[in-house]
């Protein structure tokens, strides 16, 4: 027996010894743990939006890694929330005027950005939010050197703080009847902006179809006019936040037509192709989808329409609306996804009662309801219920979450999610 066996081993001695027993008795670590957080990070940059989101499921050190502030600049960002407030219609257009909010669709209240904009020219006067796509939005900013009412358009991107004021377009308001921004950094780092042009037709009644559109496009620094190429008379018809969709080089948008009666139409960047296809309506299940959708003089009082609006979502056009009884009350919510143009055939893509989403049966549309969204990458509905709750409904689960309670006001909503990357076509 030797006492110096038996002498306690030097504490390096047993830091050794257990970090050797660590890689012999312990099963060694998955391939993906043994990356370094800066190559993770890197590897999580390629992977699109709604993957990502996946992404987060994985273990909290890769929610960590997501949510982190250094790291959100280079990681493709999906929807944050939407900037909400009074609405404005001095030109007929439906817009935000300052003061902007933002509600985050987790219901924190915490916005990505910035909200008063002083970032822009001239932003201690009026500014009006139009529009927003793909992480830039289309502001109506006021100047007094061209008189009272003068205004020009500006893009930018409220994440890196970055405009652009654009040439006029050589359009009245009062011939304009939208605006609206069509941007996808997937397809091209240029923007578009389109004025829908109206025209009076029906003297003092002052009713107003579509005559052409003018397009600006970032890459060249122009505004075109390019005249319709529909034989009959349109209407520009949404009194929805969500009034356009910018999907595939695209521009959709809720019309009326005297023959296809309630409709989405569509414009490309160069005004080249117009489209025009029915939403889904008339009978179904021996319920009648209605509408609060009227066309100038009344031309389809006796029309029975859907009620709805059109969103992009995991590519695809959406359109989502209520089925009404004889009565008028919704009784079942319905979305339906666009596949192609070619064919314009909509496919059902998902349908429950309304008495399961909200617990009662006498929905009021006009009143009680207002669609917000759909959102970009996955099968979540977002809607205000009288105007002051705002809500949830995953289409997966069937489950409905209220996520926040707004100001009594009815507001106007525009989705919103950060775009971090510069872009050529902004600068200061």
């Amino acid at each position: 027996m030797s006492i110096v066996a038996d002498r306690p081993r030097p504490r390096e001695e047993v830091r050794a010894s257990t970090r050797a027993r660590s890689c012999s008795d312990f099963p060694s670590r998955t391939p993906a743990e043994r990356l370094t957080d800066d190559i993770l990070v890197e590897i999580l940059s390629r992977v699109p939006a709604k993957e990502l989101c996946r992404c987060k499921c994985v273990s909290k050190h890769w929610l960590g890694l997501i949510h982190h502030p250094d790291h959100r600049k280079r990681l493709p960002q999906t929807l944050a929330g939407f900037f909400y407030g009074r609405i404005t219609s001095t030109t007929g257009q439906r817009v935000l005027e300052l003061p902007f909010r933002f509600t985050s669709i987790s219901g924190d209240g915490r916005s990505p950005v910035g909200t008063s904009f002083t970032f822009l020219p001239n932003h201690h006067l009026p500014v009006d939010l139009l529009d927003s796509c793909n992480g830039l939005l289309l502001c109506r900013c006021y100047h007094v050197s061209d008189g009272v009412g003068a205004f020009h358009y500006v893009v930018c991107n409220p994440a890196t703080e970055k405009w652009i004021v654009l040439p006029n377009s050589g359009k009245d308001s009062s011939q304009v009847a939208t605006t609206s921004l069509g941007f996808d950094p997937a397809l091209s780092p240029h923007f578009h902006v389109f004025e829908l042009v109206q025209q009076h037709k029906y003297g003092e009644n002052k009713n107003t179809d579509i005559s052409g559109v003018t397009v600006y496009s970032s890459e060249t620094g122009e505004w075109i006019y390019k005249e319709k190429r529909w034989s009959r008379a349109t209407w520009f018809a949404s009194w929805h936040s969500s009034a356009t969709v910018f999907l595939n080089g695209l521009l959709f948008f809720r019309a009326l037509d005297l023959k296809l009666h309630d409709c989405v139409a569509a414009v490309d960047t160069k005004g080249e192709i117009w489209m025009k296809f029915r939403v889904p309506g008339g009978q179904v299940d021996g319920f009648v989808q209605r509408s609060i959708f009227r066309a100038p003089a009344d031309q389809f009082d006796d029309l029975d329409l859907a009620h709805g609006f059109i969103q992009r979502s995991q590519g695809r056009l959406h359109f989502a609306n209520f089925q009404r009884d004889k009565y008028g009350v919704a009784i079942r919510l319905v979305v339906h996804v666009l596949e192609n143009y070619q064919d314009k055939q909509w496919i059902l893509k998902h349908s429950i009662e309304t008495s399961n989403i909200f617990g009662w049966t006498d929905l009021w549309l006009d009143a009680d309801f207002d669609f917000i969204a759909i959102h970009p990458e996955c099968n979540l509905l977002f809607f205000a219920v009288g105007g002051i709750t705002f809500m949830c409904y995953n289409m997966d689960n069937r489950q409905v979450k209220v996520i926040s309670h707004l100001a009594d006001v009815k507001p106007l909503f525009l989705p919103y999610a950060p775009l971090y990357t510069e872009s050529q076509s902004l600068h200061i």
